[in-house]
């Protein structure tokens, strides 16, 4: 427990990056070395990043990132596993991880996006959004091809030309669609390795990961416990959690969460119902608990989310 005590927060206001970082409302950040042109930068020797990468502890992160590495090398360390980042590594942090940069070479070169928490990439594609999960839940980064990161360059650099311009009326909504591309490039690419893994996984436990999937894709508005799902799979609750991680990585009560987080931000959103009705149509027993369930997944009360 003591170890806790020695985690920083790193939030958007705090990150190290010098004025040529493209920022957005404070709650989002696109930096790097997005140009071939620029001179390169020696990031050890960086005053904006020492602080950064000198730290002896470990950063709780506050907000979500896609970290690209264009050349050298970078080791990290993300809840306690340790990763060497190099040419065309694509690495996604998710909130509330536990990251410290360890080690980074003087030809490094990065190209990274940073969002708040608060700000949603609409998931609203069911299986893009499960192989997203799949992936993300063995923390590993993604290799690319030349071809790949070019094309990710790409849509990082038409978005950063876009929100520079001060006669661009329309900024939000042009971030939203780039985001909305930048997360199907991703799902692309995440689809054939996650579909890899899958075919690795026992039969009979991918087999029992499925029929909970289904299950719960048909029964997560009224029901949040495992033991409803273990019993509908005729197991018990402690084998149907093991088999869950074995296979995805996450325990069942995570996948539950999410399913019912997902969908109750989506109708928080639609602006079609009260904080009131969406607690009704998922099930709970009244707007308090329902309350303490979405703040405790999201961070936020459901109506500072409704209203954001």
């Amino acid at each position: 427990m003591a170890e806790n005590q020695n985690f920083n927060a790193l939030n958007l206001a705090t990150l190290p990056f010098d004025d040529q970082a493209c920022i957005f409302e404070n709650r989002f950040i696109l930096a790097g070395d997005l140009d071939d042109s620029a001179p390169k930068r020696d990031l050890n020797n960086d005053p904006t990043m020492r602080p950064f990468l000198t730290s002896p502890y470990p950063f709780k992160i506050q907000f979500a990132m896609m970290h690209l590495c264009l050349s050298g090398r970078m080791r990290i360390r993300s809840n306690l596993n340790e990763y060497e980042l190099h040419r065309n590594s694509l690495m996604i942090i998710t909130p509330g991880t536990i990251g410290q940069c360890l080690e980074i070479s003087a030809d490094c070169r990065i190209a990274l996006i940073a969002l708040s928490n608060d700000y949603v990439i609409p998931e609203d594609n069911a299986e893009g959004a499960l192989i997203v999960r799949k992936f993300l839940a063995k923390q590993t980064p993604l290799e690319l091809t030349d071809a790949q990161t070019s094309e990710i360059l790409a849509i990082y650099r038409a978005l950063r030309d876009k929100l520079r311009r001060p006669d661009f009326r329309f900024k939000h909504d042009i971030l939203k669609g780039y985001l909305q591309v930048l997360y199907g490039e991703i799902c692309q690419l995440m689809a054939p390795l996650v579909e890899a893994q899958d075919a690795r996984q026992s039969s009979r436990k991918k087999l029992i990961f499925d029929r909970f999937l289904d299950e719960l894709r048909q029964h997560y508005a009224s029901q949040r416990s495992v033991q409803f799902y273990a019993d509908r799979l005729c197991l018990t609750p402690k084998y149907l959690s093991q088999v869950v991680h074995a296979v995805s990585g996450r325990h069942a009560g995570e996948w539950i969460r999410d399913y019912v987080i997902l969908e109750a931000k989506a109708l928080l959103k639609s602006g079609q119902y009260t904080v009131q009705q969406v607690s009704d149509m998922l099930n709970f027993a009244n707007q308090s608990f329902f309350g303490v369930y979405f703040k405790k997944a999201v961070g936020c009360s459901p109506t500072a989310y409704k209203e954001s």
